[in-house]
This record gives structure tokens, sequence and C-alpha cells, in this order.
């Protein structure tokens, strides 16, 4: 692609921005125009980049600090992205309204002929998942989806690793996210499936798509369990931490966090009661899942972890060693903004012919950056892919399309109490 990229996005919440932003730091004034039921969420995330607001509702998209055009905030703004797109001159669209909509905004998308950034998951229904896929499978233009844990340096060294055979050939997977932030996911949006459909279909599917993305195997059936043992209730919906009588005395208050832990206040849009009776979502999985050739993998996620129990990653077992990967190893939070500022990933691997004291240990660093350093390398593939070049580490359709439907399989074997053959159409 040689023409002047000229980009605009559908849902400038926190990853629409976030993206905006990171394309503004590379490509000055590229960015043309953005849709969202309202604006409100963008003017305050960039009221944050000027230095006129705290950075809290920019999330782990935002960018490292550099000199935002003043103009940005003055970009057209369409409350219908139909329009947006029939009367601005644009050729490339971020998506990242929410998840139930993501397969009308493809569709829209597809007929003007746009390159596309689409965020994870790619739809949330089945029906959706393979329209997307349907559309996108065989498209001319750039497609891509944003898997944020793809590019970040530990995320590379570990699968040049098992790809290389530093292991042997693989044989099992171990992996574990416990979220030490999880009450975030049930403070807001996330939290009722008509928006998520599910917290595997919003935060699994990076685990399972990096999975996916080190072995390079065909995942074929999947059985899993799931549950609701922490959050939802009988509060209000619109209750929120600020009103509540309970605000000192509820462990689940930020008020209560902030005096016993020094958890730095949430924004009041990450201030709603996490007992509320919408939320119907489950806040525990585990799945075992089957790929070709008998190759096997344990999946599990919790959002009660607490800080200092944060932990993302697992083993890789091979037929000549173990890889552990750990994508928090240590960290620290800066006490009133909550910005990582301290982080390291960690590589570790074991070869069975190895004397006992001997392996080979990897630490990463990615102090005040998020998703382990990943965002700035994956918003320059998509550049190069948008140039014509090309980049190993920016997930495809093809991806999107098998981790959402993982995900969906192990949500249908949770209601069924069945395993879920895969019947992947690739």
């Amino acid at each position: 692609m040689t023409e002047k990229l000229k980009i605009a996005c559908i849902g400038a919440g926190s990853a629409g921005t976030g993206h905006m932003v990171r394309m503004e730091k590379y490509l000055p004034g590229s960015c043309v125009a953005f849709s969202d039921v309202d604006r409100s969420k963008f003017d305050k995330i960039v009221a944050g980049y000027l230095g006129e607001g705290n950075m809290a509702l920019a999330g782990d998209l935002k960018s490292e600090p550099f000199e935002l055009s003043r103009s940005f905030r003055d970009l057209p703004y369409y409350p219908n992205p139909a329009e947006m797109l029939q009367r601005e001159d644009i050729n490339t669209v971020i998506i990242a309204s929410y998840c139930s909509h993501h397969a009308e905004a493809v569709a829209l998308c597809v007929r003007h002929g746009v390159n596309i950034l689409l965020e994870k998951p790619i739809a949330i229904t089945e029906a959706d998942v393979c329209k997307v896929w349907t559309l996108l499978r065989d498209y001319q233009k750039v497609a891509t989806v944003n898997f944020s844990l793809r590019g970040s340096p530990v995320a590379e060294s570990a699968r040049r690793h098992i790809r290389n055979g530093d292991i042997g050939r693989i044989v099992s997977v171990q992996f574990v996210n416990n979220v030490h932030y999880g009450d975030i996911y049930f403070r807001a949006w996330m939290r009722t499936r008509k928006n998520v459909g599910s917290l595997l279909l919003q935060k699994g599917t990076h685990d399972l798509d990096l999975i996916n993305y080190f072995i390079g195997l065909k995942p074929e059936a999947v059985a899993a369990f799931g549950s609701r043992q922490v959050y939802g209730g009988d509060m209000p919906d619109d209750l929120t931490c600020d009103v509540c009588d309970r605000k000192m005395t509820c462990t689940m208050s930020i008020y209560r966090r902030k005096l016993d832990a020094g958890k730095p206040l949430l924004p009041p849009e990450l201030r709603r009661c996490v007992y509320a009776r919408e939320i119907d979502i489950d806040d525990n999985q585990v799945l075992a899942i089957k790929y070709e050739g008998g190759v096997t993998a344990s999946y599990s996620q919790t959002f009660n972890a607490p800080f200092s129990g944060g932990q993302r990653g697992g083993y890789f077992i091979g037929t000549e060693g173990i890889l552990e990967l750990r994508l928090y190893g240590e960290f620290e939070e800066h006490p009133t903004t909550g910005a990582y500022v301290k982080g390291t990933s960690t590589i570790r691997i074991t070869r069975f012919n190895d004397k006992p004291g001997s392996s080979l240990f990897e630490t990463h660093d990615w102090a005040d950056v998020g998703h382990m350093g990943s965002s700035e390398y994956l918003a320059e593939g998509f550049l190069k892919l948008l140039q014509g070049g090309e980049s190993s580490i920016n997930a495809n359709v093809r991806d999107g399309y098998i981790s959402a439907m993982m995900c969906l399989a192990a949500d249908r074997s949770i209601e069924t109490g069945q395993t879920v053959k895969l019947n992947l159409d690739i």
C-alpha cells in the first residue's frame, strides 16, 4: 500500500483510542475520524495524553509518552459509523466497539473496501464468528486481529525456543491466568453476556491464541467447567462504591482497598458494585484441550487473585525438556496512578540431559508499558502490513477465528457437560 494512510476508528474507548494514539505516534496526522455512541471516553483519554487529566482510562493500550498534537481532540466525530465511512475519506479502520457489534462493523468495512484492524474476539456468537471468517478469509485488503500478548519480547523468545525444538517435540501444555485485577471486569460493561459472551471470549482468548501461536497445532476438541463463585448478587445495577453504605466495610469496595492495601482509587467509570444483579458471566473456568497428534493442554482462569498472587503463564512440556513461562514475574504499581513502574517476565528451560543445577533462564523487562511491551511492536507490524510488507507477529483472521471457536466450544461444554468437537472451517 503506497497511498497515504487515512485511519478511522469504530468504538473509541480505551482500546480504540489507544490504537489511534499509537498510530499518531508513528504517523502524525494519519487519523481522520472516529465513531462511537458518545465521545466522552475519547475526550477523557485524550485529555490525559495532553496533560489535562489522569491516564487511568487509557488502560493497557496506553502509549509511551510522546507529544500528541492538540488538534487530535478535534477529529471529526460520528455517532453512526456508516455515516462516517460515507462522508470521510478513509482507507483503514480500527474496530474496537462492543464485541457484540464486531460482525456488523466488519461487514460495513468490507462494503467500503478498507483495511481492518479488528480487536479480539472477532465476535461473540458462533453465527457472527463464522460471518466474520467468511467475510475476511479471502479479503484482498489488510485484515488483522489484535491479540496483545503476541509481539512482546518474552512471547517471541518463548515461541522461538519451542519452534526451534529446544524442548523437543511438544507433548503437553499447562497454562494459568490468575487475574489480580479481576474485579475491573465486573465494574463496567464487560460484566454481562450480551456484551462479551463470556470472559473466555474477553480474556481467555488471548491465552488460547498464545498457546496456538507457540505450538502451531490445530485444536480438535474442548471439555470445560465454569461457574460464578465471587461476583454478582442482589445489589442494584447502578450502585457505585461512592454512595454505598457499605463503602468502608465491603472487602470489594475501592475505598476499603485503598485503606487496607494502598490501592489507588479507580476512576468514576469503574466504581460500580461487583455484586450487582445484572452480572451473569462466570468468574472461573477450566479447560482441557485436545490438539492434533494427541497433544493436550489445560487452561484455567480466575478473576479474584490478590495483587501479589497475579499469575499468567505456564509450562510447555516437550520430549526433551520443559519451558516455564511467567508473564508476571516481579511487578510493582505506582501508588497513585496504578501504572506498572516495575515489571518482568521470565523463561526457564530445563532439559532432561542437563545436570541437576543447570537451566536456561531469561528475564525480560517491561516496566511502564502494557501487555509486557507488545503494543508498540504490534503497531509497527500493522504499519508494515499496511505498507505492503510482512509481519510475523500480527494475528490474521484465521487465528482469531480459531481462538473464538475454542472459547465458544468451551462455553458450550460448560453448559452441556459434554466434550465439544471443533469442526473448524479451515
